[in-house]
């Protein structure tokens, strides 16, 4: 597996197919490994690109939680496509991944073909909570290690997951049990801990004209009015909401996941990706017999 120092760490990545490029953000629970069921779809006319997040081995594990920052995380990004020679892409991301492409969509609008966030928003609406439960999920998993946290596997948006699809979500846990405590404690402490929300950057996501496909399943609680947020704020956003699905969504319903991306692809390429037109938001009357 090929690896390139970023922002200073080791990071491991995979590139196959040939094409548009498109990049796919993990998410916390996840690594690069989580995006086969998209690879295997999208490389057959696409370049996708996978790549495991600072604190994910085989990439570099930082010890400081600073070197996890937000910042940290869209800097190895634009690093990553500087190093692959890519100009612009479409970049993909489920919940941390998403923040990453969103943010890296503020910072490098002029890189991104076209931005997928998908379970995005988690902790905006209550950033204290979302803190202080990330630092104390970084203490069990330094005091016990991944298996010390195997109740986030079953929390109230994987318990779908684990009842439609039995084997996937036991791969799903199996890799998120073989991560590294340490990156992941650091990963909890230096980024979700600490990200700003994305309600935060309202004023900055209403000027990002970025072609912006907002997913979320309809059943991932903590995403579903911050995806609503997203498509009221971003010019260019749509929302695609995937029934009785929870957050994993591209695991949960790859199908669903893969065509809605396929058709959002197929608009933003024929330039019928546009913002929304004038007139259309005004409040719903009846009209006058």
């Amino acid at each position: 597996m090929p690896t390139a120092l970023l922002d200073g760490v080791q990071i491991a990545y995979e590139d196959v197919g040939s094409g548009i490029p498109i990049v796919f953000c993990h998410e916390f629970a996840g690594s690069m490994e989580s995006w086969k069921l998209q690879v295997n779809y999208f490389s057959r006319r696409y370049r996708t690109i996978t790549y495991n997040a600072r604190g994910y081995v085989p990439s570099g594990v930082p010890a400081s939680p600073e070197e996890y920052s937000q910042d940290h995380q869209v800097e190895t990004l634009y690093q990553l496509l500087l190093h692959l020679g890519i100009d612009q892409a479409y970049l993909c991301g489920l919940s941390m991944g998403a923040h990453c492409i969103l943010n890296f969509g503020l910072a490098h609008p002029e890189m991104c073909r076209g931005i997928i966030a998908a379970g995005a928003g988690t902790g905006s609406a209550n950033a204290d909570v979302m803190r202080s439960e990330s630092e104390e999920r970084a203490d069990k998993l330094i005091a016990g290690g991944m298996g010390a946290q195997k109740n986030y596997l079953t929390g109230t948006t994987r318990i779908r997951f684990r009842e439609k699809d039995p084997t996937g979500w036991a791969e799903f846990a199996r890799l998120f049990l073989a991560h590294s405590p340490e990156g992941s404690a650091n990963t909890l402490r230096g980024f979700q801990a600490r990200r700003p929300t994305l309600y935060s950057r309202a004023d900055e996501f209403a000027k990002m004209d970025v072609p912006t496909l907002v997913m979320v399943g309809d059943e991932d609680d903590p995403c579903l009015e911050p995806s609503l947020f997203l498509k009221r704020t971003i010019p260019r956003a749509g929302v695609l909401t995937l029934p009785q699905t929870g957050h994993a969504c591209n695991l949960e319903e790859p199908q669903m996941f893969n065509q809605g991306i396929a058709e959002f692809l197929a608009q933003v390429e024929a330039n019928r990706w546009g913002p929304r037109p004038t007139g259309s938001g005004d409040s719903w009357h009846v009209a006058t017999p």
